[in-house]
């Protein structure tokens, strides 16, 4: 991939990790952490509601069918 079209998907992801972000703050989450580091890799968001802490990694693709392949179990 080019130069541009990395940094074009580099901003693609902070819009949609931002639009997730809002749209679990309405839902009632309260943010924990944004972009986690461990050992292990980065975590996008962490966030909770009540006694629920919920781990989210964003995806954004440019279609739903290319959305529903990014998302595997492993």
């Amino acid at each position: 991939m080019t130069r541009p079209d990395r940094q074009r998907a580099e901003q693609s992801g902070r819009i949609a990790e931002y639009v997730a972000l809002i749209y679990l703050r309405l839902k009632g989450y309260r943010l924990l952490a944004h972009r986690y580091r461990s050992p292990a890799g980065e975590i996008d968001l962490v966030m909770r509601r009540g006694g629920v802490t919920a781990f989210i990694e964003v995806k954004s693709r440019t279609s739903i069918d290319s959305a529903v392949g990014s998302v595997t179990a492993h």
